[in-house]
């Protein structure tokens, strides 16, 4: 498994979402999320869901989420899937403004 991508996530915005990433030809995932090293800021308690879209288009939200206390989540199928994005769940106004997530698949 290695790093396909790397996104950016606004976790201080209740509305934040990273960018698309497309999957369609992988099985597994894996992503880590960690904080913006050009930035002083820390990634709080902002928390990203993993979103799912069969069409690139229409997303649903998964299981699996990222935050500081979690910060990777590997091992989930994405059979059927053709693209992912990350939204944020739960943000923190004091919470990095361009987290990055490094996605890994397989």
């Amino acid at each position: 498994m290695g790093v396909q991508t790397k996104l950016k996530i606004n976790l201080s915005d209740p509305e934040g979402v990273s960018g698309i990433h497309r999957v369609s030809m992988y099985r597994h995932l894996g992503v880590v999320l960690s904080p913006n090293p050009d930035d002083s800021l820390l990634l709080g308690s902002g928390v990203a869901t993993l979103e799912f879209s069969t069409d690139g288009e229409n997303f649903v939200d998964s299981t699996s989420t990222v935050s500081a206390s979690t910060a990777g989540v590997f091992g989930v199928s994405i059979i059927g899937v053709q693209s992912i994005r990350f939204r944020t769940s739960t943000a923190d106004g004091t919470a990095d403004t361009a987290a990055n997530l490094s996605v890994y698949t397989q």
